[in-house]
């Protein structure tokens, strides 16, 4: 008759080393994943910024000068983004110029320090993004 051998801690070991796999993995895939999240968000911005400028173009188109303020401009509020993680505000200093700006809301969002403020500028037709190319994701 055979006599069993076991080995005893084996599971434990192996156990050990799936937790620790994964917590490196983890590790490594979480930044990435809020970079990820930091994106999405900001397209809320984005989209906000270009219905304001969407808005504007038709005012201009029908009335020959930009609104001067966004409660001119739609039927519904815009002074905050569709998620409503982003507040908007419009400055405009001349009939033929305006600049839109999304602030990050106190909340995830304000957390990204670079594009916690967005902005969107036309002057004489000319739009210029702000503040770099990478809080407009492009």
């Amino acid at each position: 008759m055979k006599r069993r051998t076991t080995q005893r801690g084996s599971i434990l070991i192996d156990l050990c080393a799936a937790c620790l796999m994964g917590s490196v993995t983890a590790a490594l895939a979480l930044p990435s994943y809020q970079g990820y999240l930091e994106r999405t968000s900001r397209g809320d911005a984005v989209a906000a910024l270009e219905r304001v400028q969407s808005a504007q173009a038709q005012r201009f188109e029908r009335e020959g000068a930009y609104a001067q303020q966004l409660s001119l401009l739609a039927q519904r509020p815009l002074d905050t983004s569709e998620r409503g993680l982003y507040r908007i505000a419009m400055f405009s200093d001349s009939p033929d110029s305006f600049e839109v700006q999304a602030s990050a809301l106190p909340g995830e969002q304000s957390k990204d320090p670079e594009c916690a403020q967005i902005t969107l500028r036309v002057t004489h037709g000319v739009i210029a993004y702000g503040p770099s190319a990478r809080c407009w994701n492009r």
